[in-house]
């Protein structure tokens, strides 16, 4: 996957650049420190997401955004910008951004904005999506957008910031994983990855399998779907 990040801030640029080598999971990452720039390298290169600032140097980040939809381009955008104001938040959810992102932020809130893009492509890689993937695709932008409302979404007991974490640890492992290896990987209790395991499994976000040895007690290992 390919994407651009467009960004007239060299530093700022620098530090998503950074943000995105860490994560590892894109093969060519893109700049652009202009809108003009931007619509050259996509009308030239194969872009899966746009990193998006809002207010650059020749003109507004969500006109371009508004040119993009308007032809039908396919590339999945997020908005990264220190525009906080309401209205135009509610423009780029409205021309369908997968998440916005407030400057500044986390490079843990970054891999949850990247982890919620790849959760998409996965998805609508399908011909046909069945009623519960739709919902749990509607519900991860709900939870990434809406501070909260993933608390209408989810069991008792269960945290929405804690369930992201868990989902951005799996969306790191390229492999099956273990109970063990999410535990390390995210820094919580057996227990409590046990419980958001359990959770995800029943809403059809990971199955899993059980291995056998020759020696020692079976154990069981986890598949993103």
């Amino acid at each position: 996957m390919n994407v651009l990040i467009v960004e007239d801030d060299p530093m700022v640029e620098f530090i998503h650049r950074n943000y995105l080598e860490k994560g590892g999971q894109f093969q060519n990452i893109y700049s652009a420190g202009s809108i003009r720039e931007a619509e050259h390298l996509l009308a030239d290169k194969v872009v899966d997401l746009l990193l998006l600032d809002i207010h650059l140097k020749d003109g507004n980040g969500l006109e371009l955004l508004t040119r993009l939809r308007k032809s039908d381009h396919g590339t999945e955008v997020i908005l990264i910008t220190a525009a906080n104001e309401a209205q135009t938040v509610k423009e780029g959810l409205h021309l369908g951004v997968v998440d916005y992102l407030i400057k500044p932020f986390t490079n843990e809130r970054f891999q949850q904005s990247i982890a919620l893009f790849q959760q998409r492509q996965q998805a609508l890689e399908q011909d046909n999506l069945q009623q519960e993937t739709i919902d749990r695709l509607v519900q991860a932008a709900t939870e990434q957008t809406i501070p909260g409302a993933a608390a209408n979404f989810l069991d008792k007991g269960l945290s929405a910031d804690t369930l992201q974490r868990i989902k951005t640890g799996i969306h790191t492992f390229k492999e099956p994983f273990t109970i063990q290896q999410l535990s390390e990987k995210t820094g919580l209790s057996h227990v409590s990855v046990r419980k958001y395991v359990t959770y995800l499994e029943e809403h059809h976000a990971i199955r899993s399998d059980v291995i056998y040895t020759k020696v020692g007690r079976p154990y069981k290992v986890f598949y993103r779907i």
